[in-house]
């Protein structure tokens, strides 16, 4: 055991754990998991432990307010961390440099605390203790850990937790709302080689945690030297496993900084409705029921709105915002996606991601309603009725050949109705709707079951045998810039009319990449979802070898996790734009509605009448 100097009496030792590169790790012949396997994995990464920092901006990350700690004066000897800084890791894409400038007798470090975010503001800010409601439950935890590598090896600093609020000698509280615990850490010499860390919580009272880490050092431990030094994978040993949660959609890498940074931490809402199905369909009615929970709650507790509609993204990881963390005034909030901005200290949001689209609302109703009918619970059937009301209200159109528009764009009060009508949306509406009516023989149900059945029929082509991908903002005039593979297979299933079978036949023609099946028409590689929705459509027809080709191929581009990517190649191009004016494209990421889908396709489900399978 490395010998560590310790700071004062109310604090404990800080252990070496181990001192070996996680790129030294002795390889194991890994058995290759499957679709199932996979997505356990992405649903409970962030409830096996607590993490305060993982990657940057991740959806596990906590503790997410920075307080600079240093000596009068010198503030600037302190600069804020690189927490995005890239090379040479421990884990992950990322870690975080931190730097300490010696002015003869300084000190100085940083915190890591929960902070608290109030109002309208957009960013936490400090809690010394003033704020009540505000700390983290820890309790269950029995030791923090950390990864850490010095510049040069030698530099001298301290590590700890809790203490906020505290006297740092005596422990006692000098605030009204501090931490339950005092103080504990220590010190470490370290080496210039990734070493691990571990702070013993044994015994300590963790029910209310304002601090969950931080750093310090000063002049006089290093010598009257500059250090900079590395830290990694910071987390409690404390597992959640019936928090309520979300899976994040995809896990990304950073080869285009932007484009990871907005999506990182986004669990989209249309992925895990699929995700709840193929749980479902493993008999795993555990981590359905906690998804259809996390529905029924982010229905319920937005920051912003009231009336029933869900976003088109959460944040992965937590459902629900830390104690503390009360925009609008909310209390208990669901987590939305977003990003630091670096450079403006800014925290920025996705315009899809918090916007309210029709279609995958509806894929939300018949991912509750297939939980329902498999368990029961009155709350589910509901809340898909609360949302179909909402999209009754809200989105139904009478222009043209009728059905639903596309929903609205935009962050909270600044929403804006999207005025174009989507095939895609109106074909998930279809069977929504339908299912809403025989599950309880309310008439209007079916009605709107046959509002929304007559746009996607007007939408069919008869010559060429497809399915247009809608209407233009004005609603009447057909959009032809971009034919889907997805109506195309979707239509299919939740239509179940053969006269729409054709439309198989025109995919086959004019999307087939390989063994597989492009976005759209310009065939610039395989989009492995669409492929996949396209083996449920084959069982659907009665296309057993096509599928059967469809699914090996699958297997074959699985991944030792069980996941499969979104598509074979970053940039595979779809022919949309999004919001901000860049085009929609999939990423050679592994993705969880991607590999959802495959898990149906195996299963033979039809997700669109899921009873029915």
């Amino acid at each position: 055991m490395k010998a560590l100097k310790l700071i004062a009496a109310l604090v404990i030792s800080i252990f070496v754990m181990s001192a070996t590169p996680a790129h030294a790790e002795t390889a194991v012949v890994v058995e290759k998991a499957n679709g199932y396997d996979y997505l356990k994995t992405i649903m409970d990464q962030y409830h096996d432990v607590f993490y305060v920092y993982q990657d940057y901006n991740t959806a596990g990350n906590h503790f997410l307010q920075r307080a600079k700690l240093s000596s009068s004066g010198n503030q600037d000897a302190v600069p804020d961390m690189l927490e995005a800084y890239c090379q040479n890791p421990y884990l992950g894409n990322s870690c975080i440099k931190c730097v300490f400038q010696s002015k003869r007798d300084n000190w100085g470090g940083w915190y890591f605390t929960n902070g608290v975010l109030q109002g309208k503001e957009t960013a936490p800010k400090d809690n010394h203790g003033e704020y009540k409601n505000a700390g983290v439950d820890l309790r269950g935890a029995g030791r923090l850990t950390f990864w850490v590598r010095g510049e040069k090896g030698g530099e001298s600093v301290e590590f700890f937790c809790f203490g906020i609020g505290r006297d740092a000698e005596t422990g006692e509280p000098v605030k009204p709302f501090p931490d339950s615990s005092y103080k504990v850490g220590g010190y470490a010499i370290l080496s210039d080689q990734w070493e691990q860390y571990s702070i013993d919580l044994a015994g300590l009272d963790l029910r209310y945690v304002l601090g969950g880490f931080g750093w310090v050092t000063n002049s006089y431990e290093n010598d009257g030297e500059d250090i900079t030094f590395y830290l990694d994978e910071i987390k409690y040993d404390c597992k959640r496993p019936n928090e309520l949660r979300f899976l994040n959609s995809f896990e990304t890498c950073p080869l285009d900084y932007d484009f990871d940074l907005t999506t990182r931490n986004a669990a989209f809402t249309y992925d895990n409705a699929v995700a709840l199905m193929a749980f479902l369909a493993n008999g795993d009615n555990a981590r359905a029921k906690l998804l259809a929970d996390a529905f029924v709650y982010a229905q319920q507790h937005d920051r912003f709105f009231n009336d029933g509609r869900l976003r088109n993204a959460y944040q992965g990881g937590d459902l629900i915002l830390p104690p503390g963390w009360t925009p609008f005034n909310e209390v208990g909030t669901v987590r939305l996606p977003g990003f630091y901005q670096i450079q403006s200290g800014t925290w920025e949001e996705d315009e899809f991601q918090v916007s309210t689209h029709t279609g995958n609302m509806a894929w939300v109703m018949l991912a509750l309603m297939a939980y329902y009918q498999e368990a029961g619970g009155e709350q589910y059937l509901a809340a898909a009725q609360r949302l179909g009301e909402w999209i009754e209200s809200n989105c139904r159109d009478e222009r043209g050949a009728g059905g639903y528009t596309g929903g609205y764009t935009g962050n909270d009060e600044k929403m804006t109705k999207l005025t174009y009508k989507s095939t895609e949306h109106n074909i998930d509406l279809y069977a929504a709707f339908e299912q809403l009516y025989l599950l309880t023989s309310q008439a209007e149900w079916h009605n709107r079951a046959k509002h929304a059945r007559n746009f996607v029929q007007a939408m069919w082509d008869d010559s060429e045998g497809k399915f247009w991908t809608g209407t233009d903002s004005y609603g009447v005039a057909i959009n032809k810039k971009v034919i889907p593979l997805d109506i195309q297979a979707w239509a299919v299933l939740s239509l179940r009319d053969a006269k729409y079978f054709k439309a198989i036949d025109y995919a086959e023609k004019n999307l087939r990449v390989g063994k597989g099946f492009d976005y759209n028409e310009d065939r610039d590689g395989v989009w492995y979802e669409g492929t996949a929705q396209m083996a449920a459509a084959y069982k659907f027809t009665g296309r057993e070898a096509k599928r059967n080709a469809l699914l090996n191929m699958l297997s074959v581009a699985q991944l030792k996790s069980g996941g499969i990517y979104a598509a074979d190649r970053n940039y595979l191009t779809t022919g949309f734009i999004q919001p901000d004016g860049k085009n929609l494209v999939f990423m050679r990421w592994p993705h969880v509605a991607a590999t959802a889908w495959a898990v149906l396709a195996e299963k033979g489900i039809n997700p669109f009448w899921y009873s029915a399978n």
